[in-house]
Formats: C-alpha cells, structure tokens, sequence
C-alpha cells in the first residue's frame, strides 16, 4: 500500500541464517503470478489485453513491499547490519509494517516452544512462520486482483477493531482464510497470563499492531489501484490521483518519499 516506483528487489539475503530459517525465508521470495485464464476484475469497466500485464505489475509492486518488510526482519532478527534495499527514508516506512512481522515470528517462537512435543500442526517454529506469512501474502493478492478500491478508511478502522479485540484476550482472526495466524493467535491468548510471556512477546506485538495501524493511516501510504491502462494511487485527501505506471507512455513515477 505504500507510494513507491515500480521496481524489482532481489531475492532475500538468507546467507547466515541458521535451519531451518535460511529454508524457509528463501521459501518466501516465490512471487505471486497472475493466472493466464483469470478473468478480468468487475470494476475494470474498460477491460482491455493490457489488463493482465497491470495487474501483474501490481503483483510484483506488493512482492517489492513484502521483501523490503522481509529485509528488515532479517535486519532485527539476525544481522543488524544489513542494508534494507531502498533508500533510508522508504526504508523507514516499512519499519513498522516489519516490526510487525518480526513480533509475529518471535510470537511463533514461543508459542512453538510452549506447546506439547507432538501437539502441533507444524514441523518447527520456522515452518509456523512461514504458514502465517504465505497465507497474509495470498490475502494480498486477492485483494489486489479484485481492485475494488475502497480507500484507507474501512481497513484502518478493522485493524483497530482488531487490536480492541487483542486487548480483550479475544481471537478476530478469521479462521478459514487466515487458519495458521489464527491459531497462532489462539495458542498465545493461552500463554498471556504468564507474566513473562506477556511482557516479552504478548505486549511488543500488541504495540507493533497499533504502530502498523497509525502509520498506515498517514498520508504516506496509500491504495493503490488499476484503472484503464494505468495503475494509480490517491494523491492528497481529495479525488487527485497519482499515475504510477501508464502503459500509453511508458512512464513509472519515482517514490514519493525519495
């Protein structure tokens, strides 16, 4: 959802991480392709043969974001001194996107750790992970091949609804589309009344939310969408738009934030 160039960032540096996390990080650099047979979106009013290419670009602009957000989680977890591949200040609005991600991986950690040898769904903490990452990128992309707009305003006011309900030791994950974060959600609700557990893991991730949620509200991250041959975002509060990529001149717009 942030405003930025179209642009193609390498795979994810996995050197130095240990197994099985160097595996399933590289795991996480598959980019998520358009079908050939997909049908056009209903609110491409003025479908044409292009469509297909912007929407594949949308795709690759939203896997762009996930590896920033992934460097930096690599940066906090296991080398802190990794360069995040953007320019400092891009960098440092996806910083709290991938605080997130960093607590939802070290929330894996424990919450594998805590349970019952035997009594779990995944092969190691790391696999966990993954899970929850794979399934919030397929989320996106369905969002994103649906293209029906809607501004900022509705997914802002979920994600405090969501928090609220976090606060309230209550589980709003949806479990049939988001199944492996919810039941990771479950298993550390279970776990919060430790002390320990809650001031280490519970309450960082609990703050990274609501640091997500009141920097995706700023003016600085914004939808961004197809319309006719060109993918666009809002520009300002009111109806401006932004043209990121037009296919009728060839022209992609520099970061905002550059």
């Amino acid at each position: 959802m942030l405003v930025k160039s179209i642009r193609v960032i390498s795979s994810l540096p996995t050197k130095g991480i240990p197994e099985p996390w160097a595996m399933v990080m590289s795991s996480l650099n598959q980019p998520t392709l358009l079908l050939p047979f997909l049908s056009y979106p209903p609110c491409l009013k003025q479908a044409t043969v292009d469509a297909p290419v912007l929407l594949q670009m949308r795709l690759d602009m939203s896997e762009a974001d996930w590896r920033i957000a992934l460097n930096w989680v690599i940066k906090k977890k296991w080398n802190p001194r990794l360069k995040v591949p953007t320019t400092r200040r891009s960098a440092s609005l996806f910083e709290p996107w991938a605080e997130l991600l960093f607590r939802q991986l070290e929330l894996c950690e424990a919450c594998y750790s805590a349970l019952p040898q035997g009594n779990t769904h995944y092969q190691h903490a790391a696999d966990w992970y993954g899970q929850t990452i794979q399934e919030a990128k397929r989320l996106e992309a369905m969002i994103i091949l649906a293209n029906e707009g809607g501004g900022k305003t509705p997914i802002v006011k979920e994600r405090y609804a969501i928090i609220a309900a976090f606060k309230d030791l209550k589980n709003p994950v949806n479990l049939s589309t988001s199944p492996h974060l919810h039941y990771l959600i479950e298993t550390a609700l279970k776990l919060e009344r430790c002390d320990r557990f809650h001031q280490r893991y519970w309450k960082p991730f609990l703050r990274a939310c609501s640091q997500w949620t009141q920097a995706t509200d700023k003016k600085t991250c914004q939808e961004v969408l197809v319309e006719g041959d060109r993918i666009v975002c809002q520009s300002g509060r009111g109806k401006a738009k932004l043209t990121l990529f037009s296919l009728g001149s060839n022209h992609y717009s520099r970061n905002q934030s550059e």
